[in-house]
């Protein structure tokens, strides 16, 4: 365990996951490539679950948390006690300058042994970070270790790219951000086959470059739902992200609400 913040007083576990995605040259410009441009419409999302089902909480997790903007938005919100998770140091560092004063503590953790310093009521995870899992024994295993740090009757919120992704052309993918001193491109490339969308992304800032490859698999709605339930939680709803209505086989994202049942494995509905 190393410490990464001292002010925070946080302790840090420095774990990996398989998939090679570090983020160290993305870290610096990822508000302004997808960050920023994301949160406007998870906020949306989100508040809209937190009044239909009624959720309050007085202590939660954002996983894989990145540059900490919905830690922060947690923390607006008046929640106790934040917890923001990530794996990538460069990715925490920037969350943690975002979250100065906000009381939140940040763990340098990994999906599959996640283990907060105390359960909480919520946990979230965001922006397709669970489709990182190309298995569905690490999505099962990720699960379990969510359903371990809630407390009874806590409340999970994610959500998750399908196999019906928005974009799934034969060619790539390319978009193109750029500012005053840096160029960024990302290519993406979908295989419906293996259910795989690869995407390269390259930066270009100060005559120095660097590229990064991050993978993804699209899950179909009835698989999440099935692994939701072998992970012992009470589906309680399944929302096409965009809509915010049910979320069917043809969903391109699906933003996922389950509870941890006071005991016991539950039977969850959509």
């Amino acid at each position: 365990m190393r410490q990464l913040s001292p002010s925070l007083n946080c302790r840090m576990a420095s774990l990996g996951w398989r998939t090679a995605m570090s983020y160290a040259a993305l870290a610096p410009v990822y508000d302004a490539l997808l960050g920023d441009r994301f949160f406007p419409q998870l906020r949306r999302v989100f508040d809209w679950l937190v009044q239909r089902y009624g959720i309050h909480s007085s202590s939660a997790a954002d996983v894989a948390c990145g540059t900490g903007t919905f830690v922060r938005y947690l923390c607006k919100l008046g929640v106790p006690m934040v917890y923001g998770v990530d794996r990538s140091p460069e990715m925490l560092h920037t969350a943690i300058a975002k979250n100065q004063g906000s009381g939140a503590c940040f763990l340098l953790q990994d999906f599959a042994t996640l283990q907060l310093p105390q359960p909480v009521d919520l946990i979230t995870c965001h922006f397709d970070s669970l489709n990182y899992l190309l298995n569905t024994d690490e999505l099962l295993r990720a699960l379990r270790r969510f359903h371990a740090n809630l407390n009874p009757a806590g409340h999970l919120i994610f959500d998750m790219i399908t196999d019906r992704p928005p974009w799934q052309g034969s060619g790539s993918d390319i978009e193109r951000v750029r500012g005053s001193d840096i160029a960024v491109v990302r290519v993406t490339r979908w295989d419906p086959r293996r259910r795989i969308q690869t995407a390269i992304v390259f930066i270009s800032q100060n005559g120095r470059s660097h590229s990064e490859i991050h993978v993804q698999r699209g899950y179909p709605v009835a698989v999440v739902v099935g692994l939701l339930t072998r992970a012992r939680f009470a589906l309680r709803g399944a929302h096409d992200f965009q809509t915010l209505g049910p979320a069917t086989t043809w969903t391109p994202r699906v933003i996922y609400r389950a509870r941890k049942p006071f005991g016991g494995a539950g039977k969850g509905h959509v």
